[in-house]
């Protein structure tokens, strides 16, 4: 469900210090050039502002690197998941480094590291000063991705989330948004005036109510345009 390359990963560094973007490089065996990051987010407080450097356990020499790592793109582009240096504040609740991106040519992709490996460069944004990462925006990454997954196998896909997981299936092309959460999904999706679409509408914990209606064009996001809710 997620490409793990760390027996593979190098070196790297990762940057937060402007606000909303996390920019960086790693270097991979296998691949000979390094791998650019330029990502949407920021990493967790414990880190929030800083830059992290880190190393890994990969050999360049090792004969399996570059059958797996074949196909990595070299230009990351995307979302930034959960991204921890396992310090405190414990928003995300492990104790040691963890990575992850959601991006938009290799999908999930997880680093795991020991303490050891990685050092915190600057001085991190104060955590009073910051809120934690919204485990509701993470869990609408999740949502996408799999989402994304389905849609490439053509079988329905688990849309994780508060509560009970849902089910969503990939021939609905939009999702149905209200006060920020995922509640429904809709397709046939036409425009209409004055701000309002015309779309068949079912709602998660509504199903029998599934219909054509009218539905204003802001809750409606579209699963396929790499803006994942």
């Amino acid at each position: 469900m997620a490409w793990r390359p760390n027996r593979y990963l190098l070196e790297g560094e990762l940057d937060n210090t402007q606000p909303g973007k996390v920019t960086g490089w790693m270097r991979f065996a296998g691949l000979n050039n390094k791998v650019i990051f330029d990502l949407e987010g920021n990493f967790h407080r414990d880190i929030r502002g800083a830059k992290i450097c880190f190393r890994g356990d990969g050999n360049a020499d090792d004969p399996e690197a570059a059958s797996f790592m074949d196909g990595f793109a070299l230009k990351q582009t995307g979302k930034v998941g959960d991204m921890t240096a396992g310090k405190p504040p414990y928003d995300y609740g492990v104790r040691y480094p963890y990575l992850e991106i959601y991006g938009d040519d290799n999908g999930r992709i997880v680093l795991e590291l020991e303490p050891e490996q990685v050092e915190v460069i600057g001085k991190p944004i104060p955590a009073c000063e910051s809120d934690p990462i919204s485990r509701e925006e993470q869990a609408e990454n999740m949502a996408g991705f799999l989402t994304g997954l389905a849609c490439a196998m053509n079988v329905p896909a688990i849309a994780v989330g508060a509560g009970d997981p849902l089910i969503s299936d990939p021939k609905f092309s939009h999702w149905v948004v209200e006060q920020g959460r995922i509640v429904g999904e809709a397709h046939s999706v036409k425009s209409a005036d004055e701000g309002m679409s015309f779309a068949f509408v079912r709602l998660f914990r509504m199903f029998d109510l599934a219909e054509h209606g009218y539905i204003a064009t802001r809750q409606l996001r579209a699963k396929t345009n790499g803006a994942h809710i």
